[in-house]
């Protein structure tokens, strides 16, 4: 039987093949290389070892891992993201050390247990999970004892600001109090629900599938992204990143950021 599309898949299906370039700007850039340092330190030492791209997209991450010589899993829901990650990735190069599925974070019974090394899910596929909990348990049994997920997750109290702009108090106080909103698109089949999260409850989130919380991380306590032209030059560029990554993991910082990054490791 043939399964309906639901709306997440339908946006992002349509988006598949420019998805990269809405995300491919001065900001973009900053922030990315800012992701890959946060995430170097969580890099496995042997490179034979398994890795994952959850909620993939185009891939960018899971090509990361690639280039850096581990063999890599690329998961997503939308059958034409994972189309797209295969055809970026077969243009670098790198198949024959690649894997793809199109399969639902809530479940991943196509993958082994215990098994990767390293997981991320950047982008904020669990926030786009009908059950999030749900998906941290599925992406905690695929982990391999000792493995890492490292993922980013929609910060509840950065979401203010939009309601506010909107003038709609009740809206506020039903957000305030279900912690869901949904994706911003004009096309009315294409709005899903997105699941948000403060710094406390995403520790709860990760802990509650049984895993060890290593660290959350703020991306970006600086508002650059209302500031692109800043980021043009070089050398201005670095020295913002300086200042961001002495932000980052101050807690008292967290509230500004738009999204959380958590790192959490699976009991040995």
């Amino acid at each position: 039987m043939r399964h309906r599309r639901t709306p997440n898949q339908k946006y992002h299906d349509r988006v598949a093949g420019r998805y990269e370039e809405i995300y491919d700007d001065a900001y973009w850039q900053w922030h990315d290389a800012l992701t890959w340092d946060y995430l170097k330190p969580h890099l496995p030492r042997d490179l034979r070892a398994p890795t994952a791209d959850l909620g993939c997209g185009s891939g960018k991450w899971g090509r990361r891992l690639l280039k850096s010589g581990y063999h890599v899993t690329f998961v997503d829901l939308s059958a034409r993201m994972v189309d797209e990650a295969r055809a970026q990735v077969a243009d670098m190069g790198g198949s024959e050390r690649a894997t793809f599925l199109q399969a639902d974070l809530i479940d991943l019974s196509s993958l082994p247990s215990d098994h990767f090394a390293l997981a991320v899910a950047m982008g904020e596929p669990i926030c786009l999970a009908s059950d999030p909990a749900r998906a941290v348990r599925e992406i905690a049994r695929t982990l391999a004892p000792g493995g890492v997920i490292v993922a980013t997750l929609d910060n509840r109290i950065a979401c203010i600001d939009y309601y506010i702009d909107q003038d709609d108090p009740a809206e506020l106080e039903r957000f305030l109090r279900t912690g869901r909103t949904h994706w911003l698109t004009r096309r009315e089949e294409e709005r899903f629900e997105i699941h948000t999260f403060e710094p406390q409850h995403a520790r709860k989130l990760f802990e509650s599938a049984g895993l060890q919380v290593i660290e959350v991380l703020g991306k970006t306590v600086l508002p650059m992204r209302r500031y692109r032209e800043r980021l043009e030059d070089s050398k201005a560029r670095r020295r913002w990143a300086d200042i961001e990554r002495k932000l980052a993991r101050d807690p008292d910082n967290l509230a500004r950021c738009a999204h959380l990054q958590i790192a959490a490791r699976k009991p040995a």
